[in-house]
């Protein structure tokens, strides 16, 4: 009796360890017959969907009080914390309303724009250039690049990932709506009375209209040329 107790339990280990085992596998065709390779289980994310992980203390315009919060460039959208109950809660976004980091002065604000692929948005931008007749926009944008199964057993498993993209801008001239340009011809096309004054502008002072620094010298050349 024991030894049937023992031949009993052994052999439902077995069969455990085989049907886990199974659920493990996954048949992948490879050169024109099947084989049968082990699934690897889902991973968390690496990176971040923030561009700040960290909190940091802001102003809002429609709040009196200084406080933290940390922006999501992947659902767009701006978290804040309250580390007196502990909470954590979803800004909702409101035109109008402006969003200034204390310790960076980066300010952000909501506003529709078109994109390059030509969707209209409406989301948060952040000011680099503000000037009376003329404001240029910085988009930062994270997405989520999938995970990756093997296909076979030569390959490895690779988790999803959020990843920067490059940042766009945008420019509101007068009362026209926000435009989006990429590079210094494209920038210029955009006032076409005065193109050719802002190339030379941005090659005599060496300009990058990728950094929001050289936008806000191009941006405040081109309001006082209007």
């Amino acid at each position: 009796m024991k030894n049937s107790r023992l031949f009993y339990v052994a052999t439902f280990a077995i069969t455990s360890v085989v049907a886990n085992a199974q659920v493990n596998q996954t048949p992948v065709t490879a050169g024109g017959r099947q084989i049968t390779v082990m699934k690897e289980e889902s991973q968390p994310a690496t990176g971040s969907m923030f561009v700040t992980e960290k909190y940091m203390p802001a102003k809002i315009s429609n709040m009196d009080n200084t406080v933290l919060v940390r922006y999501n460039a992947y659902a767009d959208n701006f978290q804040l914390k309250d580390p007196i109950a502990g909470s954590e809660r979803v800004l909702p976004q409101e035109a109008g309303v402006t969003i200034t980091f204390t310790g960076t002065a980066d300010v952000y604000t909501v506003q529709e724009y078109k994109t390059e692929k030509g969707e209209v948005v409406t989301g948060y931008l952040s000011l680099v250039s503000d000037n009376p007749n003329v404001k240029i926009y910085k988009r930062e944008r994270i997405f989520l690049q999938p995970e990756v199964f093997p296909a076979s057993s030569y390959q490895t498993y690779k988790a999803a990932a959020y990843k920067k993209l490059d940042d766009e801008f945008y420019i509101k001239i007068k009362d026209q709506n926000l435009q989006f340009f990429s590079g210094k011809k494209d920038l210029a096309k955009l006032v076409p009375s005065k193109s050719k004054e802002i190339l030379d502008f941005i090659k005599k002072n060496k300009l990058d209209v990728e950094k929001p620094a050289d936008l806000e010298q191009v941006g405040a050349y081109i309001n006082n040329n209007l």
